[in-house]
Formats: structure tokens, sequence, C-alpha cells
């Protein structure tokens, strides 16, 4: 199953199936934008991003130490950041696009998506993820 094909609310109702089936109980209402990127900065594995950079040599360039893998609050903050212009271009510069259609921000193996609703009024779900290599192939038709 490919879930970027799923509306945000098909998503929403599947990790509630998903929650009744593990018997996690269901997490509170988020109620803003700036509550969907707490959560996501709170639960992400950052650990596991250092980890990974740290095995690949991946280093990015910092103010304060020059280029180096950085730490786990420089990664926190670029997540942050790439979230919220994620959020913002969709309601704001790319709001004319399809209301199905993510926005992407991305950098430094970051990559943020925003949703919003049919009405183009509010951003719906938020996605992060840290991507080490990736391919896609297709035939334009």
């Amino acid at each position: 199953m490919n879930v970027n094909n799923l509306t945000s609310k098909e998503v929403e109702q599947l990790q509630q199936l998903l929650n009744k089936l593990t018997g996690e109980k269901e997490e509170p209402k988020i109620e803003t934008v700036e509550d969907m990127i707490d959560e996501i900065i709170e639960y992400f594995d950052f650990d596991k991003v250092k980890t990974a950079m740290a095995a690949l040599d991946w280093k990015w360039h910092t103010d304060d130490r020059g280029i180096s893998v950085p730490t786990i609050k420089e990664l926190k903050d670029k997540a942050r950041e790439i979230l919220e212009s994620a959020a913002e271009a969709r309601l704001g510069e790319y709001k004319s696009e399809l209301w199905e259609v993510p926005i992407i921000s991305s950098t430094g193996g970051f990559y943020a998506q925003a949703w919003c609703n049919e009405d183009k009024t509010k951003i719906t779900f938020l996605s992060l993820k840290f991507v080490v290599s990736e391919w896609d192939s297709g035939i334009d038709e």
C-alpha cells in the first residue's frame, strides 16, 4: 500500500484502525500546525538519523562548528524549519496547486510534506522523512 496516494482523511482513518488493532491509545487531537510540528519533533528518531549520518560521514556546514555531522539540536532545528516551510508554502506560494497534492520542502536529507484541506485554508497533515537514497522512474504519457 502506498500511503502517499491516500487523502489526509484516509490516512487519519487508517491510523485509527491501526491503533485499534495494536491496542494503542489514540493520541489527543492536534489543534494547530505548531502542535503537529511539535509532535513530529518529539517522536521522530533523530538519534537514528545522527547515527546514519555519522556512518556515512554525511556532514552539514554549520555556522559555529564548520563542516561536521550535525548535533541532535541542529537536526531538530532543521526539521522544524522545513516542516514550517512546507506548511507555509502549501497555504501561500503554492495555494493554487491541487489540494490533494502535498507541497514538499527538503534539505540535508530531510523531506517534509504538507497537505491541506479542500478549501486550501488549513494544513491537515504533515510528514517528515530522512532519505538516504531514492530512485523513481516513469513514462510520460
